[in-house]
Parts: C-alpha cells; sequence; structure tokens
C-alpha cells in the first residue's frame, strides 16, 4: 500500500525530453491570495509556469504496476499566465513608485515567489506596468489604465477561441446560439461573459468588477458577487462534512419503553414477584 505517489496527466511535449526538470512549489492564489499548488517546467534556459488542477473523488485509488496507490487524485497542469500571480504584489509593492523586479515579487510566507522572475520576461511587465531606467537597472510602477487594457484584449482573444470550439463544449458554452440563431450580437455578448468569467476567475473581486465595467457589461450584482470567497466555501463544506460526520457516528439512544427485554429477563422477574427479600426477615 502506498499513499506517497500521485498521478499527473502530462502532454507528451511536456517531458518528451531528457533535460525537462519538473517542480511543485507553493505560491499564493492571484484570486483568494491562499495557498495553491504550481508546476514550473524548466528546459535549458526556458522556464514555464503551470498551475495544477485537482481532480479528486472519494473511494479512488490507483494500481500502479504490483501496488496500490490510496491516493487517488488526479493532478492536471495547465499552462497560466505569472503575470495574473505578479499583479497583486505589483499593485501593493509599486502603486506609487517605481520598483525592481526582484523587490516586486518578494513574499516571506511563500518564499518560492522569487522564481516567478524564472517565468517571467521583464518586457511583459510593460503590459501592466511603466517602465523606467536607471543604468542595468530596470524599474516598475503599477499602471491599472494599461492592465485592464491588457485584460480586455486576453477576454476578446478568449471569446474568439471559445467560438471557434465546436461539438457538446461549444453548444453548452454557446447555449444562445441554439436558440437564438439570428441575433449575432446577443450570441457575441453571451460568448464574451464566458470569457470574462473564467479571466476573473484569477482576479479579486474589486478587480473582477473593473474588468467588468471596462468591458462594458452594466453594474450587476451577479458580477460583482460573482465569485465568493474560496476560503468560507471551503470553510462552509468542512463544516458540513463534520456535521454529517457527527450526525452518522452519533449513537441513537432508544426511550426506555422501547427498549427489548428478554425472554430470560423476563423468568427471572416472573419468579421473584412472589418471593420476599432478604432484608424483609430483619425487620421488627
Amino acid at each position: 500500500m502506498s499513499s506517497n505517489k500521485f498521478f499527473f496527466i502530462f502532454k507528451d511535449s511536456m517531458i518528451e525530453s531528457n533535460n525537462v526538470s519538473l517542480s511543485i512549489i507553493s505560491l499564493r492564489n492571484p484570486a483568494t491570495r491562499n495557498e495553491s499548488k504550481y508546476l514550473i517546467r524548466r528546459r535549458a534556459k526556458e522556464s514555464t509556469l503551470y498551475e495544477v488542477n485537482c481532480f479528486n473523488e472519494q473511494h479512488r485509488s490507483w494500481f500502479i504496476n504490483e501496488a496500490v496507490c490510496s491516493n487517488g487524485k488526479i493532478f492536471l497542469p495547465t499552462p497560466i499566465d505569472p503575470l495574473f500571480l505578479v499583479l497583486p504584489y505589483l499593485v501593493e509593492n509599486c502603486s506609487e513608485r517605481a520598483v525592481p523586479l526582484d523587490q516586486i515579487i518578494v513574499d516571506g510566507k511563500f518564499p518560492h515567489t522569487s522564481r516567478l522572475t524564472d517565468v517571467l520576461c521583464p518586457s511583459r511587465m510593460t503590459l501592466v506596468a511603466d517602465e523606467k531606467c536607471a543604468g542595468d537597472i530596470h524599474a516598475f510602477k503599477y499602471n491599472e489604465t494599461k492592465t485592464l487594457e491588457w485584460l480586455v484584449t486576453k477576454c476578446h482573444r478568449l471569446c474568439k477561441a471559445i467560438g471557434k470550439q465546436e461539438g457538446p463544449a461549444a453548444r453548452s458554452l454557446n447555449y444562445i446560439k441554439e436558440e437564438k440563431e439570428n441575433e449575432t450580437e446577443e450570441d457575441d455578448k453571451s460568448t464574451l461573459h464566458t470569457a470574462f468569467g473564467i479571466v476573473a476567475d484569477y482576479l479579486s473581486l474589486e478587480f473582477g468588477r473593473k474588468l467588468a465595467t471596462a468591458l462594458g457589461f452594466p453594474e450587476d450584482e451577479n458580477i460583482s458577487k460573482k465569485r465568493k470567497s474560496i476560503v468560507d466555501l471551503e470553510s462552509a463544506v468542512v463544516k458540513k462534512i463534520k456535521k454529517e460526520d457527527i450526525h452518522e457516528t452519533t449513537p441513537i439512544k432508544l426511550p426506555a419503553s422501547e427498549k427489548k427485554v428478554s425472554a430470560k429477563a423476563k423468568a427471572l422477574a416472573k419468579a421473584a414477584s412472589g418471593s420476599k427479600s432478604i432484608s424483609s426477615f430483619f425487620k421488627k
């Protein structure tokens, strides 16, 4: 029996070379700021960042060769733009002044945060910040206008990718097309809203509202409260599980009247009904 093994699904291109090294690290989730797992793929001088998605079901195990792995989870790494992870640090550390990149991406609780410099090309920082140079020093100052333009562009590019999908996935994402085939504008808006939902999952709620406004979506309660804090959600789930466990494991006590009496006990009670107790002989 083994529980220290984990089952990953990789594309062949990720592990086809012997010079590739893979490492799992803990970083802050850009939306919730809680711990999440990420994978860094290093090859020669090139590094790529992946988020580690986990699929888990109860009562699942893996048979690996002749061993049983009780950890039945499936881990699926998918590429992620490192700018999403850098953005919260950029807003926090250099909204008022320009700061070098290696001083922006610093987190005392997550020391591997500094490794984001390995997967992020410094030139891409100009998509979300203003660059200031002094000799060999390159510093960056957060620019909200640039950031929103970058996010809006991402949403439109993702919208086009979603629109090109075929099969059941495309029909589910673009369900309005089946009902209103002639309303192209409404279809595009629905697809853009889907793209916005995907991108907003990597943003804080406040930034998600700003992006919704930049995309021209009306101020809607469903958008402003699109994603509840995952911390609260997980806490609610844990409490529910604990409550269910207590309910299932707590023994149920039957009333005294409902307790079963054996035939032997009945016979002894009947035999003792006509006899006196020993103490009665010593009474005056």
